[in-house]
């Protein structure tokens, strides 16, 4: 039988010689706090600062005015928006009075004309009286239609709706329908726009006659 041989033992590897450089257990925590960058100080007792803190100041930092500057900054456009809004009101209303004004004041002549029509006119000339109330109307027409008055043409052409307004229609021989026989009324457009339509009377097709409501 063979002779069993003791098993060697493993050598131990020796203990790392720690060399004695006079500092205590203390000494070597403090090393370890400032390589992983913390305070000795510092043992996790005191919570950290909040972030926000200093970003509302950056923030502040941004806007060199103060709440009750912004506010007052308000105040004053409003103001100024106040004043702006009035003043144009003024001017609008300033704009209208001197169109009436103008007009008004070329309308006098006419006005002095008719009267002078009727005071110095005789009974024993009536012609008379006819030809100035003749030439005081077409002085009148002119002052108007420089301001931009102009008569609706209806005899004779065909019925618009746009422009006539119609209130009976007639059969007349020798006329097509839709054609404007009379002028009850005159019509008129200021600056291209209807004033007022025409009253007017309108051929209708054979036979038949009907009247507007």
């Amino acid at each position: 039988m063979a002779e069993q041989r003791p098993k060697k033992k493993r050598a131990e590897a020796p203990p790392p010689v720690v060399e004695d450089t006079g500092v205590g257990e203390g000494d070597s925590s403090i090393e370890i706090l400032e390589v992983v960058g913390v305070d000795e100080g510092d043992t996790g007792t005191n919570p950290p600062q909040p972030a926000s803190a200093g970003a509302s100041d950056e923030a502040d930092d941004a806007i060199p005015y103060s709440r009750k500057e912004l506010y007052d900054m308000l105040l004053r456009k409003q103001a100024e928006f106040e004043n702006a809004r009035k003043r144009l009101d003024r001017e609008r209303e300033d704009g209208r009075r001197q169109i009436w004004f103008d007009l008004l004041r070329r309308l006098l002549p006419v006005v002095d004309n008719l009267d002078r029509a009727l005071t110095e006119s005789s009974p024993s000339h009536p012609e008379a009286l006819h030809e100035g109330v003749a030439l005081t109307l077409q002085q009148m027409k002119e002052i108007l239609g420089r301001e931009g008055l102009e008569e609706i043409t209806t005899v004779g052409e065909r019925f618009d709706p746009h422009l006539h307004e119609a209130v009976e229609t007639r059969w007349v021989e020798g006329f097509e329908e839709g054609v404007v026989l009379e002028q009850l009324r005159k019509g008129y457009l200021f600056q291209g726009q209807l004033l007022r339509p025409a009253l007017v009377r309108v051929s209708a097709k054979g036979g038949k006659e009907e009247k507007q409501g």
